[in-house]
């Protein structure tokens, strides 16, 4: 079954819902901190994916595809923060692990697609 654009950017109205309840719930941390710079990425993520998943003019001119891997290399790596800040080392793999395989879509995709599934338009 292929899967559509559309998912990502739903995805990234997903992930700035989420980022808003954060700062609601907890207030906005420093940005000089891990969690700080862990949020930012975060949110752009959550951008780029919202933009590769809905037609406007930055999709039509960057590309769909390339809009999408950024938010994937960007939710990846925001993962690996949230790694390096645990102490759990079962956490770490896990989230560790988990953010490498996001980033190696994300740059995949940027790159045009050609070992993992692209989703069609």
């Amino acid at each position: 079954m292929a899967f559509t654009f559309r998912r990502f950017g739903y995805l990234g109205a997903f992930l700035l819902v989420l980022a808003a309840l954060f700062f609601v719930a907890f207030g906005a941390p420093p940005l000089d901190s891990l969690t700080g710079l862990q949020l930012v990425v975060f949110v752009v993520a959550g951008v780029f994916e919202l933009l590769g998943g809905f037609g406007n003019p930055i999709r039509e001119r960057v590309g769909a595809l390339r809009l999408v891997g950024v938010g994937h290399v960007g939710l990846g790596v925001s993962m690996g923060l949230s790694a390096a800040s645990e102490s759990s080392l079962l956490f770490q793999a896990l989230f560790g692990l988990t953010g490498l395989a996001l980033v190696a879509f994300g740059v995949d995709y940027v790159l045009g697609g050609r070992y993992f599934e692209t989703p069609t338009e």
